[in-house]
């Protein structure tokens, strides 16, 4: 079973550069987004299960190199960087153009794709659907348990319910927080950070088509962005709790 995780590099601490509207990545510590470490454990309890590959694919600058080596002391086999200046600037239809394309192009007979439900720095949710669009393969989002038998089975937590699928492989699956607690070190996989290497590749090995990625690729613009920062006061109250709520209920005019 070949198991794909795309795992988005982010800033730890996100701040938008107000003239372009953009994340700033320069001189800021980089982390791995948190949902996608969730969904690297789901694809690690699957692969000890069934056997297989687990494979990391992430697009990024290529000084993250040294972070996505990390990766294998988790349980990765394989971690895909994919980088190149063509790339820049890519909005999420632009992003699932490059990693669809390059899924097909350097693991075609993968079975299951894994991710988090959304990234900390652009939060749409957007990027699984597109994804599994551009594949043509099911998707199912907000999962909660991921589990194997004769077909894949999908539990998703919604509003108002629990929904259950059954999906044919290959699919694609983005989970939600929660699903379990984190990915943690494999002792067998330690020495794999040492022995093994990740996988770069640019533009000139892919040969995508320019037109559909960076910024020349992308369908959405930012126009501007605003901070809101809500005003924020604070009381302690030790004595009459229910009757300083209804209180501040009334005159705030929700009761």
């Amino acid at each position: 079973m070949k198991i794909i995780v795309t795992v988005k590099v982010v800033p730890e601490e996100i701040m938008i550069d107000k003239e372009t509207g953009r994340v700033i990545r320069e001189n800021v510590k980089s982390i791995f987004n948190p949902l996608d470490l969730l969904a690297a454990e789901e694809g690690r309890k699957l692969k000890e299960e069934f056997g297989g590959e687990l494979i990391a694919v992430s697009m990024a600058p290529p000084k993250e190199s040294e972070l996505l080596s990390t990766l294998f002391k988790y349980g990765f086999d394989r971690v895909i960087l994919l980088t190149d200046r063509a790339f820049a600037g890519s909005d999420t239809i632009a992003t699932a153009f490059v990693l669809s394309s390059a899924i097909k192009k350097l693991v075609p007979d993968y079975d299951l794709i894994l991710q988090g439900d959304y990234s900390l720095d652009g939060a749409t949710g957007q990027l699984g659907g597109e994804i599994a669009a551009l594949l043509g393969i099911p998707f199912v989002f907000q999962a909660i348990s991921v589990k194997m038998d004769e077909s894949l089975q999908i539990e998703r937590s919604t509003e108002e319910s629990i929904e259950r699928y059954t999906l044919k492989l290959p699919a694609l699956v983005s989970v939600r927080r929660g699903i379990n607690n984190g990915i943690a070190v494999n002792l067998f996989s330690l020495m794999d950070e040492m022995e093994k290497s990740v996988e770069t590749y640019t533009n000139k090995e892919l040969n995508f088509p320019e037109e559909k990625t960076g910024k020349s690729g992308s369908k959405t613009d930012v126009i501007d962005v605003i901070q809101v920062e809500l005003p924020v006061s604070t009381e302690l109250i030790k004595e009459g709790g229910a009757e300083h709520l209804a209180d501040f209920l009334e005159k705030a005019g929700v009761v």
